[in-house]
């Protein structure tokens, strides 16, 4: 810088100035860093609360289904129309069952009692001997056409369970107590507690038209083959 003089001087700032800027400059850096701490704080805390409240919060009970009649299937609550057996919810089938085992004391096995072998009624003897033990029975559905091909076709899982479904609740109309469960397309297992009554679900399955085959201790018959009150 030229002086007055003609002379030649060197401007230095005053090394007050340039302290006091870069003191401002460290506290700008220091506010950042202190108010994305508190931020991540506050973050972390929210997070904290919620997960608590989470864990605290206990699970609503499942609210107990409804039905029309006994017997029948589970109404939806927002269409008003039958459950499909697919859609029910443990609540449902609990329902079910409670309606299938009605009112009174738990289920006692009844001793069988001793009776004597009658040729002229040979089911009578071994309903006896299976009075008060369980039962395992199988039934084994005819084919339907397909309404889109038109070929005769096994039922899905969906279209055996409707099926089950069906035959339960006209089994409970007759006071007639056995469950079903789909193991295959087509195929059902029906227990009962109590095996003499097996003999009245297998009269009654090989009067249905969906039923074609019905087996219990290892020995199949065929609808055709079938004359009510034969033994198996």
């Amino acid at each position: 810088v030229l002086g007055s003089q003609g002379g030649l001087h060197l401007f230095r700032p005053p090394r007050r100035q340039e302290q006091m800027r870069i003191s401002r400059r460290l506290v700008s850096v220091i506010l950042l860093v202190l108010l994305f701490s508190a931020a991540v704080l506050v973050e972390d805390c929210e997070a904290a609360k919620k997960k608590k409240k989470s864990k605290a919060k206990k699970p609503e009970p499942e609210p107990e289904a409804e039905g029309d009649d006994e017997g029948e299937a589970p109404v939806d609550a927002t269409t008003g129309k039958k459950k499909a057996m697919k859609d029910f919810t443990k609540a449902d089938w609990d329902r079910l069952e409670r309606e299938a085992e009605g009112p009174g004391e738990p289920f006692k096995m009844p001793e069988p009692p001793n009776v004597e072998f009658d040729p002229k009624n040979p089911q009578a003897f071994m309903a006896a001997q299976k009075k008060g033990k369980p039962a395992m029975m199988f039934a084994s559905l005819n084919l339907i056409k397909d309404a889109t091909t038109g070929e005769m076709r096994s039922r899905n899982k969906e279209e055996t369970e409707e099926v089950a479904f069906r035959h339960k609740s006209l089994m409970q109309s007759g006071h007639l107590d056995s469950s079903p469960y789909v193991i295959d397309p087509n195929k059902i297992l029906w227990t009962t507690q109590d095996g003499s009554k097996g003999f009245e679900v297998k009269d009654f399955l090989l009067r249905q038209p969906e039923v074609d085959e019905f087996e219990w201790d290892s020995q199949k018959v065929r609808k055709e083959h079938y004359t009510p009150g034969s033994e198996l």
